[in-house]
């Protein structure tokens, strides 16, 4: 029987950062938001646990890369894109492993909701990490 993987928490990661409080509350826009002044990461309450997990990895992505909001002045858009993308890759390369991806594309092959599923996150990361990675397992067009 093999060993099975502890896969990284981002509820253990947050523990490990006192100064980081996360709020859980309706949110009107967006699922999940990081406040660098305040140094919270508002979650929306209607997340489910597997979007949640996904949502909290992506906003302590934004808080450990010092991400602090746009400057009033110069191109906003891209900044924000920009820190939009790399808070993403922060959360895939941390949420997902190489062997379990590729163990989850081998059995779901022409799906890549059931692999997510399988794997605990949500497509939008899957597909994130696969962008990322250097050699890349695929899922087939179907």
């Amino acid at each position: 029987m093999a060993a099975r993987r502890l896969r990284w928490s981002p509820w253990a990661e947050l523990a490990r950062h006192p100064d980081i409080w996360v709020h859980r509350c309706m949110l009107h826009e967006g699922r999940g938001w990081w406040c660098p002044d305040e140094r919270v990461i508002l979650l929306d309450v209607r997340l489910d646990r597997r979007t949640a997990r996904c949502v909290l990895a992506h906003e302590l992505g934004h808080a450990l890369l010092g991400h602090t909001g746009a400057p009033p002045f110069g191109d906003v858009g891209w900044l924000a894109r920009r820190q939009e993308a790399e808070a993403d890759r922060w959360a895939a390369q941390r949420l997902l492993d190489a062997a379990d991806v590729a163990a989850a594309l081998a059995a779901h092959p022409d799906d890549a909701e059931q692999a997510a599923l399988e794997l605990d996150v949500t497509t939008a990361v899957l597909r994130t990490w696969l962008r990322c990675r250097p050699s890349r397992p695929s899922i087939r067009a179907g």
